[in-house]
């Protein structure tokens, strides 16, 4: 008696071992399914987000570089700066050192003329005008010199402005090589991805296909998540029975305002409220206990 009552409750456990396995497969295949299209279209967005991405980034290669050489020019306009003031400096000296050998040449010219003046009017009219060409090479003399500081300067200013400008076009050749190596790698990406693309295209059905494609030139993207009963791209809210058909994945479903085709992740799923949770965990417990309790219909004695 005991061994039959034993293999009686060990056949009863396997039984409800059975059921239970059997129900949880079909609730994790009916949660895994998704409709192949709306599948492959998921995937095709987010293909067709990141080409777009990869090939912007790409066709930004060339004013990156204008923007990166940008600092380059103005380096090159300092070093050019520096360069023009002492080309300058250096043209006002010789003008000046013109000036004194002009204003030494009449001086001269007045000393041998006052040697053969007849009156003192005449002799003092030619000594003012030496006087004054002294007075005007004395100026020059101190112009020069004040250039002769500025020069030094100048020159500071030009080997700060070349070091600054060695140092930019350095920085500028390593902005620009990591620049082309990283338009080479989104070229490279982007041979890969049209690949995708064109292959997850091929899978879609014709009828879907049109429409992803007509939405996307409408609104730049065709698929959108569906959460709280709402479409999350322009959050018009969806008809009961539309949401609880969406919800299954099982078919395709468009957004009745904005046409995207719609698609619900069980991931987002808020957490019911404590009180639901507390109530549901109950009877789940209450259920486990009346499978697993049952008490044998007659009490076994064991043989003497």
């Amino acid at each position: 008696m005991a061994g039959a009552h034993g293999n009686r409750w060990k056949s009863l456990v396997r039984g409800l071992k059975a059921v239970i396995g059997h129900r949880l497969s079909v609730l994790e295949l009916k949660q895994s399914f998704m409709n192949f299209d709306l599948e492959k279209l998921i995937a095709l967005e987010k293909v067709d987000r990141e080409i777009t991405r990869l090939s912007d980034e790409v066709a930004g290669l060339p004013r990156k570089v204008a923007a990166i050489e940008a600092h380059l020019a103005d380096d090159k306009a300092a070093v050019e700066k520096a360069k023009a003031a002492i080309k300058n400096n250096e043209a006002a000296r010789r003008k000046h050192e013109a000036d004194i050998q002009t204003f030494q040449q009449k001086i001269i010219k007045y000393r041998e003329q006052s040697s053969s003046v007849k009156t003192n009017d005449e002799y003092r009219a030619l000594m003012k005008e030496v006087e004054f060409a002294e007075q005007q090479i004395s100026g020059c003399e101190d112009k020069i010199l004040e250039l002769m500081i500025s020069l030094e300067a100048e020159e500071k200013s030009l080997k700060a402005a070349e070091v600054d400008l060695k140092t930019e076009a350095a920085e500028v050749e390593k902005e620009k090589a990591e620049a082309r190596t990283r338009t080479a790698e989104d070229e490279k990406l982007l041979a890969g991805l049209n690949q995708q693309r064109e292959g997850l295209r091929k899978e879609v059905s014709y009828s879907s296909l049109a429409h992803y494609d007509r939405v996307m030139r409408q609104r730049k993207s065709a698929i959108a998540e569906a959460r709280d009963s709402k479409c999350l791209a322009c959050f018009v809210m969806l008809r009961p029975q539309t949401w609880q058909e969406l919800k299954t994945n099982e078919q395709m479903i468009t957004c009745s305002s904005c046409g995207r085709i719609l698609y619900y992740d069980p991931a987002h799923e808020p957490p019911p409220p404590p009180e639901a949770a507390k109530k549901k965990k109950r009877t789940v417990e209450a259920e486990s206990t009346e499978a697993g309790t049952e008490t044998p219909s007659e009490e076994i004695t064991p043989a003497q």
